[in-house]
């Protein structure tokens, strides 16, 4: 029987034991961002691949052991979960454009202190994302990581019913994306208004490989609820956009440098800590897609025109 105060637990917890037997993963909080000790400079055989992918349905946020990895060896990483997807607008790195580079420093500072989920606004969104962070500050630039299996399961009945039958438009253009691509250049800005149009989503999802329901919607990309009263709207985003913030719900990763971190893009959303201005941070990132979907043919920013185009700004300036 549903009771608001044990909502937010784990009643019956992953079985590690009896489901995985080549890796192992270490849970942070119940049934959410685990560790997994492994050595990505040999090729990984396809029994320790299968229990990467189910510790990612299993727990939604893996951590990897920090190591060293080529360009090649990030892609073949981000493979492992799916075909290599196109990516956001991020700059790209010169000799693999399918891998983005969020460079931090004393001239552009992060700026990516919002909860979202990437590329929300794509008809078929990236089923994850695979990132390495090369350089850290000292102190600070965590990334924190929210459940959203966790935080739909902790809403009443009642207020579930109601969310699986609603929808939610989603798109770049409210966020700080705009201001960035306007600094490519008019063109690009255009490009990117024309082929990127709003797109509609459930507020709720079943996750296609875990079965779970998740709670779909962010403060960054998610413009409002469809088909609503627009002040319903407005307060039910409100409401769930500050629900899925809690404790319970959220892991905040502190990173060693060269840390490896994959998560699920559905089930999760991020926000990476702006704490550590004047320092350098050096996240470098692949997105990938589910698996058996096909692999984009060019990536979002070649797409728009913005490829090779250099910023006077870094995101969100």
């Amino acid at each position: 029987m549903y009771h608001y105060k044990h909502a937010k637990s784990v009643v019956e917890p992953v079985p590690i034991e009896q489901r995985y037997r080549h890796i192992r993963p270490r849970p942070q909080m119940p049934d959410f961002a685990a560790e997994v000790d492994i050595d990505l400079s040999r090729p990984l055989d396809e029994p320790v691949r299968e229990e990467l992918r189910q510790a990612l349905r299993d727990f939604e946020v893996l951590f990897l052991t920090p190591q060293e990895l080529t360009p090649e060896q990030h892609l073949k990483l981000a493979s492992v979960f799916g075909p290599v997807a196109q990516g956001a607008y991020f700059p790209r790195k010169d000799s693999h454009p399918q891998i983005e580079v969020l460079a931090n420093d004393a001239r552009r500072p992060a700026s990516v202190d919002h909860w979202h989920s990437d590329l929300t606004w794509l008809e078929e969104p990236p089923a994850g994302v695979a990132i390495q962070l090369v350089e850290i500050p000292a102190n600070g630039g965590n990334t924190a990581w929210a459940s959203m299996s966790k935080a739909f399961a902790a809403l009443s009945p009642g207020l579930q019913e109601y969310l699986r039958g609603l929808r939610a438009t989603h798109t770049w253009e409210i966020s700080q994306w705009r201001n960035y691509l306007a600094n490519l250049g008019e063109e690009v800005l255009l490009n990117s208004i024309r082929r990127f149009k709003p797109v509609s989503h459930p507020v709720v999802q079943k996750h296609p490989q875990s079965g779970k329901e998740i709670l779909y919607v962010n403060e960054t990309f998610t413009r409002n609820i469809d088909d609503v009263p627009p002040q319903e709207s407005r307060e039910i985003l409100r409401f769930l956009c500050e629900w899925l913030k809690q404790p319970e719900f959220v892991h905040s990763h502190r990173w060693q440098r060269n840390g490896i971190a994959i998560w699920d893009n559905l089930a999760t959303q991020h926000y990476a800590l702006a704490d550590y201005w004047p320092h350098s941070r050096v996240n470098q990132r692949v997105t990938f897609n589910a698996q058996g979907s096909r692999a984009p043919v060019a990536n979002t920013l070649a797409e728009v025109g913005g490829l090779g185009v250099e910023s006077r700004v870094a995101y969100g300036y």
